[in-house]
């Protein structure tokens, strides 16, 4: 999991430092939809661990996934229609919600996972 948290980092801060630069659409767009790509295989993942190991918590847990990943995608579509133009302040919400996101949802699932032998 830390791996892929690395990767998601990695991801919105690449976005981020080409935002900055200024970087053309063309070159923004495909780091946008990497961040929506790594997102998403991460859930996948994870989901499919606490599921395996059958986390109570699960259900509401995939709940907060839909909606991250609803609000990324809205974000890409509008992009992509030319709607948005990224700027920072306009992408703190993805770091925002990552490190929301880690540290407080998958927080929650971490002692549940040692005690399932996950680590």
């Amino acid at each position: 999991m830390d791996g892929e948290h690395m990767r998601m980092y990695d991801a919105i801060n690449d976005l981020y430092a080409a935002v900055l630069e200024c970087k053309q659409r063309s070159e923004i767009g495909p780091l946008l939809h990497n961040v929506v790509n790594c997102t998403r295989a991460h859930f996948s993942s994870e989901e499919a661990i606490l599921e395996a190991t059958k986390y109570p918590e699960l259900a509401a847990h995939k709940l907060k996934h839909e909606f991250l990943l609803a609000e990324v995608e809205k974000l890409v579509a509008r992009f992509d229609l030319g709607d948005l133009t990224l700027s920072g302040p306009s992408l703190n919400f993805l770091r925002y919600w990552m490190n929301a996101h880690i540290q407080n949802d998958d927080l929650c699932y971490g002692v549940w996972l040692n005690a399932h032998g996950v680590h």
